[in-house]
């Protein structure tokens, strides 16, 4: 599994598209993030800007970049014709999305604390350090996205069912569960991914155990990780 996640690292540091993409998006970032006179108006600007464009631009780089080729050239295919066990394929792929998610963020946390710097924000280090949790807390959500994801490419063997899925999950399902919670007085959204997350930052911020994150990991991450297994051993592929 090493050599193997060696190799697919090796081959999409190789491609331009990856660094076109995250040049693109670094700028973007750079640029709209907002500024105030006030600096606690202009992190809270920051955070609306991670939380509705960083982790859908994110994840349909690196989704793009681990499933889109493996798919179109038969990869995949030749990996289990070698003996590779399906679950080692399916972590293999959750660790690749993992590495490489982590890999965009760190930049995404230079961006930011480059911009701080240059527009001269005046952010405390407690308050870096603040937007800084809450970056990586993006990055758990980010991560989970593409575990959701990637059992849509292994139910269907296609990469489109998961670009929809991203969308909608770093889109719109949460704001929707969100409303439906507000407006109906039913508990979905604090039980949903996004909203234990959401729990998870708001007691470790104020000095509390984040214990939210557990069952977001366990429960969603790991389902999906399982659920794609499943499925992805009882899938029939043409060789």
């Amino acid at each position: 599994m090493r050599n193997l996640l060696k190799a697919d690292l090796r081959r999409i540091l190789r491609k331009r598209s990856f660094y076109i993409w995250l040049f693109l998006t670094s700028v973007f970032f750079f640029l709209a993030g907002g500024l105030s006179k006030y600096t606690s108006d202009t992190l809270n600007i920051e955070r609306a800007m991670i939380k509705f464009a960083v982790p859908v631009t994110v994840s349909l780089n690196v989704y793009l970049s681990v499933f889109g080729d493996e798919l179109k050239t038969g990869a995949i295919q030749c990996i289990i014709g070698r003996g590779i066990s399906r679950t080692r394929v399916v972590m293999t792929k959750f660790l690749e999305c993992l590495i490489l998610s982590g890999l965009l963020f760190a930049v995404v946390e230079l961006i930011y604390f480059v911009r701080n710097i240059v527009f001269t924000v005046g952010a405390s280090p407690l308050q870096s350090a603040s937007l800084a949790f809450y970056i990586f807390i993006y990055y758990i959500r980010t991560v989970g996205y593409l575990a959701i994801a990637s059992f849509f490419v292994y139910l269907t063997w296609s990469t489109a069912p998961g670009i929809i899925a991203l969308v909608l999950l770093s889109s719109f399902l949460g704001i929707t569960l969100n409303l439906i919670e507000t407006l109906l007085k039913v508990p979905v959204y604090q039980y949903y991914f996004d909203g234990l997350l959401d729990a998870a930052y708001a007691q470790i911020s104020a000095g509390n155990v984040g214990y939210q994150i557990i069952p977001a990991v366990v429960v969603y991450i790991g389902g999906a990780l399982l659920l794609a297994t499943v499925v992805f051993r009882k899938k029939e592929i043409e060789f």
